[in-house]
């Protein structure tokens, strides 16, 4: 499970002598075999050019010996010579990728944190409802409320419409405990998005006890059995995670194209969008999650120029290249606590600069 305090460290790090190697790694069971993770690793390290030797055998060590096989995600960063080492297994997929700087390369740990951070998914029958929490794929808390248990009769006559009537009160009361603790659970922990589980029936008459703010969280159904485990019901709502994101996504970024056009509180293009983050007026950065742009940066205060107007900066080492002004992007707006979108596709996006960020004025 990745956190904000887990992150903070990583954003934060620099070495402006030392490369620094950031992998990313696929080791999801239902792909690959273990045989097949490592031989992707191995292509992946043979194209990590500038990493140095040590954190090429720490990371293939690692991989090979150290760490939790039961996730679908490996990320890894090292920097050797600076004593720096941060190992995530996740639950949830990432894309094989390898990258040299001398920074961290956070692109896709972003978009993983902004899909996939704290979801509820809600399991109800008649007896009530178990309420699960996930982050980054991971159970990070679970509550539950078990009312009386529903009786079905199948015998007839007069007794019978009695019974039914007693058992169908006791379940809509099962029904309305669990709503109402799943109101303080969900607001207390913060939750971005809900899914139900459970049949038609048992779903329509849970949410329609709901408040509209929770109410209004809900991104989609599963079905699960009755015992159905947590990693069970965790699987099938990774896939409705993502499906909600990706709606949300393409809604924001139509937001920040509305606002920047009518000349709201917005930026397009990448030198707005950094000038913005680097002097902390972003809001909410939107970008293309293929897009990257080669950049320099002055050593000392860490400065991003989009282009040189004299070449003797960068020969005095005051300036260096810098592989990605995008990343960099992404990393000084975790580092601010500002939110990040990164997108596969957007055609008013990708015609206006292929970034851009709400602001506060």
């Amino acid at each position: 499970m990745v956190t904000e305090i887990d992150v903070r460290p990583l954003v934060g790090f620099e070495s402006t002598d030392h490369p620094v190697l950031s992998v990313y790694l696929n080791v999801d069971p239902q792909q690959r075999t273990v045989e097949q993770y490592k031989l992707a690793l191995r292509s992946l390290l043979g194209n990590a050019s500038g990493a140095e030797a040590a954190d090429v055998k720490r990371v293939q060590s690692y991989v090979d010996t150290g760490f939790n096989r039961q996730g679908r995600g490996l990320v890894l960063f090292s920097c050797t010579a600076h004593d720096f080492w941060w190992a995530q297994s996740l639950q949830v997929p990432v894309e094989d990728h390898v990258f040299v700087a001398h920074r961290a390369h956070v692109r896709q740990l972003a978009r993983l944190i902004d899909i996939y951070e704290r979801y509820g998914v809600i399991q109800v029958d008649q007896e009530g409802a178990r309420l699960y929490l996930f982050n980054m794929g991971n159970l990070e808390a679970v509550e539950g409320h078990l009312g009386e248990t529903i009786k079905l009769h199948k015998a007839g006559g007069w007794a019978a419409s009695r019974y039914q009537r007693r058992e169908a009160g006791q379940a809509r009361q099962n029904l309305q405990d669990a709503a109402e603790l799943a109101e303080g659970f969900y607001r207390q922990t913060s939750t971005r998005r809900l899914i139900l589980a459970g049949t038609e029936k048992n779903v329509a008459a849970f949410k329609a006890l709901l408040s509209a703010g929770l109410r209004s969280l809900i991104v989609g159904r599963i079905n699960a059995k009755a015992n159905a485990t947590p990693t069970e019901i965790g699987d099938k709502a990774v896939e409705i995670a993502q499906q909600a994101e990706q709606a949300e996504q393409a809604a924001l970024v139509d937001s920040v194209l509305a606002e920047a056009n009518r000349g709201g509180p917005a930026v397009l293009g990448l030198a707005d969008t950094l000038t913005a983050v680097q002097s902390g007026r972003a809001e909410h950065v939107v970008v293309l999650a293929d897009y990257a742009q080669p950049a320099y940066r002055f050593v000392e205060s860490g400065h991003i120029l989009l282009e040189l107007n004299e070449q003797s900066e960068l020969q005095s080492g005051r300036v260096q290249p810098l592989p990605d002004a995008v990343d960099s992007v992404v990393r000084r707006a975790m580092a601010q606590g500002i939110g990040v979108t990164l997108i596969d596709k957007h055609d008013g996006l990708a015609a206006h600069g292929k970034i851009g960020a709400l602001t506060r004025y």
